[in-house]
């Protein structure tokens, strides 16, 4: 069945919202499986369940034999609690769809990897263009056994009992993924060993690297890495038993991710607070907000708010940017998104990791900004967009079954253009009730 088209005719109303958002994604697929391997039982609040990658993260562990208990449920998230296995899962055999969600196939592939049973993971057709070559090259360096079942260098995959072969070090491309580098950091203190990660190429996303070694510290598993002629991580004998995790109790932090376009809609119209995220916040999206201020938004970083409004000049409310968004791919969506409304020219740059992810991000939004009358230029790693004198009304975006595609095009609308969002339901991958939320506030 093919989801419905979402019309969204221009705002009848400036946003004037404070909100609290469901947990982020990244944090929660983390916190879930640190704990389903960990010793002793762990209890998650703010748990976004209705996102879809979180959910196949939990029917994941349960079919990995982890008792998995919901405690209390809310709009937008539950608490949970999950019994740890302390280190081996289990069921010793499993066939795992995981859909096309990257970090569950990700961090399921390294976990698994170093276990002793026999696994099976899979995903929607999307998924098995997505490469996995370099996170599965370094699991075999250490002596684990993962074969691919049709393309080499792509799921789906199949993993073989491990047997260690003691190396003392790793290499793993950080140009990839830094979903593949969280995988090894969370797995091999598994070994309870010695053992160095060296990170070959530049590393791309390094604030979700500092998201996993602060949430191994969380777990009992502290890893020590050097970050400055070669970056290393060493992972330390003394994290014993179940790689040195032990079960906590832990809130996810709001997704900073889906934050952006309701901080977008701040600084295009009106203002908006996103309440229990702020400048100390995990996530390296938090930063978000301070592009928007190089785009002329007005911005308070508060101990736990980040609001965002439109500054007061006449005329178009965003200036133009040019700037590397690496350590921020996601949101730089919502960059390109916001250049339409600016007042020259924009280039975003940093955006390689774009190609690889729920669909080829740059072209889709070459396609879909230029259907609006923007004109568009890419590389492999950059975009520049040209803002049209005049957005072309009532453009059915092509949303490619990727949930920030709808997300992003959505302020269009605020922006006070009529746009027709496709297939709008692929928003549950991430933030199920995303336009439930957007028109309670905008219309």
């Amino acid at each position: 069945m093919i989801n419905p088209d979402k019309y969204l005719s221009p705002i009848n109303k400036i946003p004037d919202a404070c909100l609290i958002l469901p947990g982020s994604k990244s944090i929660a697929n983390r916190v879930l499986l640190l704990s389903a391997i960990a010793n002793g039982e762990s209890i998650i609040h703010n748990v976004p369940d209705v996102s879809e990658d979180v959910s196949l993260m939990l029917q994941a562990l349960s079919m990995l034999g982890i008792e998995i208990v919901k405690l209390a449920l809310t709009e937008n998230s539950s608490s949970y609690k999950i019994v740890g296995c302390g280190g081996q899962f289990p069921n010793k055999s499993a066939h795992i769809f995981c859909g096309n969600s990257g970090t569950t196939i990700r961090f399921l592939t390294a976990v698994l990897a170093v276990m002793s049973g026999e696994y099976t993971l899979t995903g929607i057709e999307r998924m098995h263009e997505r490469p996995i070559y370099d996170l599965v090259n370094s699991l075999r360096q250490v002596g684990a056994t993962v074969d691919y079942l049709h393309n080499d260098g792509f799921p789906p995959l199949h993993i073989s009992a491990f047997r260690d072969n003691f190396i003392s070090e790793i290499t793993i491309n950080g140009q990839s993924s830094s979903q593949y580098l969280t995988g090894l950091l969370m797995a091999l203190p598994l070994l309870e060993r010695d053992i160095i990660i060296n990170v070959s190429n530049k590393l791309i996303s390094k604030p979700y690297i500092e998201i996993t070694l602060a949430l191994l510290e969380q777990y009992g598993c502290k890893v020590e890495s050097q970050t400055d002629d070669n970056v290393r991580y060493h992972i330390s004998a003394t994290n014993r038993g179940s790689g040195g995790y032990y079960g906590v109790e832990y809130v996810i932090e709001p997704d900073a991710s889906s934050a952006s376009y309701f901080l977008a809609m701040g600084a295009i119209s009106g203002s908006v607070r996103i309440n229990n995220l702020s400048k100390n916040s995990l996530q390296g999206d938090k930063n978000f907000a301070q592009v928007l201020a190089r785009m002329g938004a007005k911005v308070v970083y508060a101990d736990n708010y980040i609001q965002v409004g439109r500054r007061d000049e006449i005329g178009n409310p965003l200036s133009a940017i040019n700037i590397n968004m690496q350590d921020m791919p996601d949101v730089a969506m919502t960059v390109a998104v916001l250049a339409l409304f600016a007042d020259d020219v924009s280039t975003i740059s940093g955006i390689s990791s774009w190609r690889v992810k729920e669909t080829d991000r740059i072209l889709a939004m070459h396609n879909e900004l230029t259907k609006l009358g923007a004109r568009v230029n890419f590389t492999d790693d950059s975009i520049t967009i040209v803002p049209p004198k005049k957005i072309i009304e009532n453009v059915a975006i092509d949303t490619y079954n990727d949930h920030r595609m709808a997300m992003c095009f959505s302020l269009v609308a605020v922006y006070g253009v009529p746009v027709i969002i496709k297939n709008y339901q692929c928003v549950s991958k991430t933030f199920a009730n995303y336009f439930e939320l957007f028109e309670r506030i905008c219309y």
